[in-house]
C-alpha cells in the first residue's frame, strides 16, 4: 500500500507543475499580445496625427484659395461695372456729338436755301450802278462756303478716351494706352484725365506687367485724389497686393480706403477684404 501511495502523490505533483507552466506560458503569450496590440495602436495614433496635419494644411489652402477668388470676383465686378460707366460716357458723348452736327447741317441748310430764293441779277458793264471789270460787288449775293476739312486737326480729349476705350475693347491694349497717353499729355486738365490714367493701369495689368500697372495706379490716387477713380485704384492695389502675398499693404490701402473715401462704392468691398486678411 504505501508504495502504491506514493505513485499517486508523485503523479499529483507532477500534474501541478504541468499547469503552472502552462498559466506560466498563457501569460507570457498574452503579454506578449499585448504588447502587439499596444504598438498597433500607437502606430493608428501616429498615423490619425498625421492624416489630422494634413486635412489642416488643406483647409488652410481652400482658405487662401477663397480668399483670393473672393478679391478676384469683386475686382472683377468693378471692372464690369467700370467698364458700363465708360460705355454710358461713350454714348452721352455720342448723343452731343450727334446733336452738335444737326445743328450744324440745319444752320448750313438754311444758308443755301436762303441764297437759292435771293435774286441774282447781272449788271450790265457801263450802266449806271455797274460794277467795274475786276472789282468785287457789295451787292452780289454771298455764295455758302464749302466745308472745312478739320481732319489735320487734334482730336479732343473725349475722342482720345472714346478711342482708347475703343482700342481697349478690341485687345490692343498698346494702341489703347498710346491714346490715352496723347489725352493727358495734351489735355492733362481734362475731365477724362483720371480716366485715362485709370485705364493705362488696366492695359498693364492685362498685360499681366503687375509692377507696372502698380505704378499707374499709384499715380491715379496721387495726381486726381479728389476723382472716383482713385479709390478704384486703391481697391485694385490692394487686391493685387493680396494675390502676391504682401498682407501689409493690402491691409494699408484698405484702411486707406475707408479713411479716405468713406462714401466711395470700394468703401464697403474693402472693409469685406479687410476682414478676410490676416
Amino acid at each position: 500500500l504505501f508504495p502504491l501511495a506514493a505513485l499517486v502523490a508523485t503523479s499529483a505533483c507532477f500534474a501541478t507543475r504541468n499547469d503552472v507552466v502552462m498559466v506560466q506560458a498563457d501569460i507570457a503569450s498574452l503579454r506578449t499580445q499585448m504588447m502587439r496590440n499596444d504598438t498597433a495602436q500607437k502606430a493608428l495614433l501616429v498615423q490619425a496625427t498625421q492624416m489630422l496635419a494634413a486635412a489642416g494644411d488643406s483647409l488652410k489652402e481652400i482658405s487662401k484659395r477663397t480668399v483670393g477668388s473672393a478679391g478676384d470676383v469683386r475686382g472683377e465686378l468693378r471692372d464690369v461695372k467700370e467698364q458700363m460707366q465708360q460705355v454710358n460716357l461713350s454714348i452721352q458723348q455720342l448723343q452731343r456729338s450727334f446733336v452738335k452736327t444737326a445743328a450744324e447741317l440745319e444752320s448750313r441748310t438754311n444758308a443755301l436755301a436762303a441764297t437759292q430764293t435771293a435774286p441774282i441779277t447781272t449788271p450790265v458793264i457801263g450802266a449806271p450802278g455797274s460794277v467795274p471789270p475786276g472789282s468785287v460787288n457789295p451787292n452780289a449775293p454771298v455764295l455758302p462756303q464749302p466745308p472745312v476739312d478739320t481732319s489735320s486737326k487734334q482730336p479732343g480729349a473725349a475722342q482720345l478716351y472714346t478711342n482708347g476705350m475703343a482700342q481697349q475693347r478690341r485687345g490692343s491694349t498698346s494702341t489703347a494706352r498710346s491714346e490715352f497717353q496723347t489725352l493727358l499729355s495734351t489735355y492733362p486738365n481734362s475731365e477724362y484725365a483720371s480716366k485715362a490714367q485709370l485705364n493705362i493701369a488696366q492695359t498693364f495689368y492685362s498685360e499681366k506687367n503687375y509692377a507696372a500697372a502698380d505704378v499707374a495706379y499709384a499715380a491715379v490716387v496721387t495726381k486726381y485724389p479728389e476723382t472716383q477713380e482713385a479709390p478704384s485704384a486703391l481697391y485694385k492695389r490692394a487686391t493685387m497686393a493680396l494675390q502676391a502675398g504682401n498682407n501689409a499693404d493690402a491691409r494699408k490701402y484698405c484702411n486707406e480706403i475707408i479713411s479716405r473715401y468713406p462714401k466711395s462704392v470700394e468703401a464697403d468691398p474693402a472693409a469685406d477684404l479687410l476682414k478676410t486678411i490676416r
